[in-house]
């Protein structure tokens, strides 16, 4: 790709780009299908749009022959990365630095400066070795020692990926919390906190019947977590559908009421803290005008605390006010039921002694957002990906919670309906997993008091930023030495 875009013009570069990208989010994203047609539509539209940008101005920068160009190169291409997973539509999927998650040396490079200086290094590598093959083919005088030095930067990059190899939860000493599988019958260790992370493989829940249903599997799975003595017990995102106070409130339905008073009854009455995913709605209003995806904390027989969800999902949990589309929307709305309205902001849940976050599905998506919640013991991600029915797609997202496991220097509990269900220890490493698309519950045991500021939490967030005002300026000196040629080629002299 980089011999072609410096051999082509930015305008047939942008072409290619535009096909590499689009072939590249069809693949790997293919499970988009899966939720409709449109969605693997947008995708591929997306992935077209940045691998057009990208090659189009990297194309520019190498046909400078500027001393800039390599670098500038490589900041083209993170930023690129960058701008497709948090600009717009923000879709962080098919990235290279998440095809890292199971490198040690990639997750340390996270814990300083998150996915951005991930993908920085990626770029960086690959420009670099380009850099070095192309010297290879110039003059003969000092051909060798010019490909080594610009082979150099890509050479360690590569050895730091195999020496460190892949991320273990007990190696790094007491630096690294990491989770433990919990034994039947036997309390956690003084300091050590049981969670039940259930796995019930639901997968539908359209209509009061799949609600009564679901609720079944979740309170088996409950019961059976008793055994462990669990401290908290995590039901996945939605795990109940409908909104539980205000069904019994307004009662406007006598099956959708008595699946959310059961569930209301077994959560207040359930011996342990519980958080579960519910679709909320202000119990007051009777238009439901506002609803939420929301985890409820019951503990000692009543909710004690909501969480809201504050990143919500385009096209599904809501629908862009400059989409506009009336008709995407009439169908999202009766596929999925109103559109939810976002949070107000990060929030720790208490469950003596120990105090945690919630995140909802794609906010582990969002470094900087999950890196706000301040310092909990430990995150437990509620999500529910069993519309993609795609085992693959649930390991690109297990992916993105191994780097905010890295980043935030926490472990990281996922809860989900078919998977991944794993506790993540605070290097990234995966410490226990339930097998995906199978019922179960994933019994772990945490250390407590180890939350810590990591260098990504400190500075490292505004690497994203950094990224994209050093290429900024490296694409501008580009253009200066550019000018620069064209004048003397021109003149003859400057």
């Amino acid at each position: 790709m980089l011999a072609f875009a410096e051999r082509f013009r930015p305008r047939i570069s942008a072409l290619a780009g535009a096909s590499v990208g689009a072939a590249v989010l069809a693949i790997v994203c293919r499970w988009l299908a899966s939720y409709h047609p449109g969605a693997i539509v947008l995708a591929i539209a997306l992935g077209a749009f940045w691998f057009s940008i990208a090659l189009a101005a990297i194309s520019a920068v190498l046909r400078a022959k500027s001393r800039f160009s390599v670098p500038a190169a490589a900041f083209i291409w993170a930023a690129a990365e960058l701008g497709r997973s948090t600009i717009l539509i923000a879709f962080p999927y098919a990235t290279l630095p998440y095809a890292l998650a199971d490198s040690a040396a990639a997750l340390g490079l996270a814990s300083v400066g998150g996915v951005a200086l991930v993908g920085l290094a990626t770029a960086g590598s690959n420009v670099t070795l380009y850099a070095a093959l192309r010297r290879l083919r110039g003059p003969v005088s000092g051909r060798a020692s010019g490909a080594a030095l610009r082979a150099a930067f890509g050479i360690a990059c590569a050895l730091a990926v195999v020496v460190a190899g892949r991320p273990d939860s007990g190696i790094g000493g007491p630096s690294v919390a990491a989770p433990t599988a919990a034994t039947p019958g036997a309390p956690p260790a003084e300091g050590w906190y049981r969670v039940a992370l259930l796995q019930p493989c639901v997968r539908s829940q359209k209509n009061p019947a799949e609600y009564a249903a679901a609720l079944e599997r979740l309170m088996a799975l409950s019961d059976e977590a008793l055994a462990y003595g669990p401290d908290l017990v995590a039901w996945h995102e939605t795990a109940v559908v409908p909104p539980i106070e205000w069904h019994l409130r307004h009662r406007p339905d006598r099956s959708t009421y008595d699946v959310v008073a059961e569930a209301d009854e077994y959560l207040r009455r359930y011996p342990s803290p519980v958080v579960a995913g519910n679709g909320y709605a202000v119990p007051g209003d009777v238009r439901r005008a506002v609803e939420h995806n929301s985890a409820l904390l019951y503990s000692g027989g009543s909710i004690r605390d909501r969480y809201d969800k504050v990143n919500l999902v385009p096209f599904s949990e809501y629908l862009p006010s400059w989409a506009g589309l009336p008709a995407l929307r009439r169908w999202i709305v009766s596929r999925f039921g109103n559109f939810w309205s976002p949070g107000s902001g990060p929030k720790l849940f208490t469950a003596s002694p120990a105090s945690f976050a919630a995140p909802i599905c794609f906010e582990d998506s969002f470094g900087r957002y999950f890196a706000s919640f301040d310092a909990p013991d430990f995150f437990v991600v509620l999500t529910n990906d069993s519309w993609a029915r795609s085992a693959g797609m649930q390991e690109q997202h297990l992916a993105m919670s191994r780097f905010r496991a890295a980043e935030t220097g926490a472990m990281v509990l996922r809860a989900a309906d078919t998977g991944a269900t794993v506790a993540i220890a605070s290097n990234g490493a995966v410490a226990a997993a339930l097998p995906p698309f199978e019922r179960g519950a994933l019994v772990v045991d945490v250390p407590l008091g180890r939350a810590i500021t990591t260098p990504y939490e400190s500075i490292g967030k505004a690497s994203d930023i950094a990224t994209l005002a050093v290429g900024l300026i490296l694409v501008a000196l580009c253009a200066a030495d550019r000018r620069r040629s064209l004048r003397i080629d021109k003149n003859g002299s400057l």
